[in-house]
């Protein structure tokens, strides 16, 4: 994957959340159905920092995590290729693109049906809302689980650089389709994910569940039998709601819940099925298989405590890691191993910390400070960055750390 293309995405992701919004004030002040979850211009504050906390964190896991896959997919490559690939060729891209989103499908198809990997996946589908911004709710492990879906690629010889070509833009292109209001888009939604085709696979309304995997495509949801069109309005979440806005519990939630429920499990089948077979299964002693009804809409809409302090903390410490993550990854391949892991290490204890305060955690400040120090300790190793982004980010993070330890305060 191209960093710096990532870096060049983010003002774009950015700036297009902010034409949503606006768009999205302008529809709904018109008479346009208002999210049951209320918020403004369908975002609600602390739901979006937790999404964007997301989305840091997974970029800044990123250089480790992706160095393991590209080296497997790589030393496969260059073993067992069977054909010679022309990076170059128009054809080869298109032929790469199909081919990637095909996997793609089939590794978030997994997601859903297995336990394991539903728990990395959990994460993206956590949030309420159905916004641009949920988009870049990603799941902070997923590097870890999704390389043996893409290997067949590198059996049949597809370059490395070509492989991770079609893989950035086929994650790009979905950031584009977590738009609420969108309408449906006439005959491009036989071929192509759409806003609409998407809405359906973020829903837990019974129809919808485990419906509309499809990365730029639907065509393969249609050919295999796990295509719904959109029909009744939409509920958008998680079966059990997660009600937390830390991204880093939003990570683990379901790894905990699984190592718990093991321990319930008797006999090493019966654990071995609790990680591998679908999430929904239960043991015959225990029920059986979880019947999901119709989503119970006084359980949505979780607001958490209210801390304006921490939400202005928040803002702050993403103001402050957006910037710095645009630079890491526009120079990642001058940067040490000790600039990056410094870097990485601290974006995930700030993120946590922010977390825990909006959850109202008085303990937040344990993580949220040694975030703040480790930063700090980190800066003096990016010395080749512009000066006034780096002493900025550092300013606004630090001069709005000390919020984070604020008492929790009462509506």
């Amino acid at each position: 994957m191209d960093q710096r293309l990532i870096a060049l995405a983010i003002p774009v992701f950015l700036l297009a959340m902010v034409v949503e919004w606006l768009l999205n004030s302008r529809y709904l002040a018109r008479g346009g159905p208002q999210p049951p979850t209320g918020g403004v211009g369908g975002y609600r504050m602390a739901d979006t920092l937790s999404d964007l906390g997301c989305g840091v964190g997974q970029q800044a896991l990123d250089p480790v995590l992706r160095g393991i896959g590209v080296a497997i997919y790589a030393a496969v490559q260059q073993n067992t290729a069977l054909f010679t690939w022309d990076a170059t060729s128009p054809a080869a891209w298109f032929l790469a693109m199909f081919l990637v989103d095909f996997c793609y499908y089939w590794f978030h198809r997994a997601c859903h049906r297995s336990h394991l990997f539903w728990a990395v996946h959990h994460v993206h589908h956590s949030s309420e809302e159905y916004n641009l911004a949920v988009a870049l709710r990603q799941p902070w492990f997923e590097k870890l689980v999704d390389i043996p879906f893409y290997l067949p690629l590198a059996v049949l010889g597809m370059p490395v650089e070509l492989y991770l070509g079609a893989f950035t833009i086929d994650l790009l292109y979905q950031f584009f389709i977590h738009a609420r209001f969108v309408p449906r888009l006439g005959p491009l939604e036989w071929l192509l994910n759409t806003p609409s085709h998407h809405r359906v696979h973020h829903g837990v309304n019974p129809a919808y569940i485990d419906r509309n995997y499809g990365g730029i495509l639907i065509l393969f949801d249609r050919l295999f039998g796990t295509f719904e069109p959109e029909g009744e309005p939409v509920v958008y979440g998680t079966v059990t709601p997660l009600q937390s806005w830390n991204p880093a519990w939003a990570n683990v939630a379901v790894w905990v819940e699984l190592a718990r429920k093991t321990a319930t499990m008797q006999g090493f089948a019966e654990k071995l099925w609790l990680w591998l077979g679908p999430p929904e299964w239960r043991p015959a002693a225990a029920g059986g298989p979880l019947a999901i009804g119709p989503p119970d809409l006084s359980t949505r809409g979780w607001q958490g405590p209210n801390r304006p302090a921490a939400r202005v903390f928040g803002a702050g410490v993403l103001v402050a890691l957006v910037a710095l993550l645009g630079a890491v990854l526009w120079t990642e391949a001058s940067l040490s191993q000790q600039a990056v892991g410094t870097f990485t290490a601290a974006t995930l204890l700030l993120l946590a910390g922010t977390g825990a305060a909006l959850d109202g955690r008085n303990w937040a400040p344990w993580l949220a400070w040694p975030g703040l120090a480790a930063l700090g300790l980190g800066l003096p190793l990016l010395a080749d960055w512009p000066v006034p982004v780096v002493a900025g980010c550092a300013a606004v993070a630090a001069g709005l750390a000390g919020l984070a330890g604020r008492k929790t305060e009462t509506a």
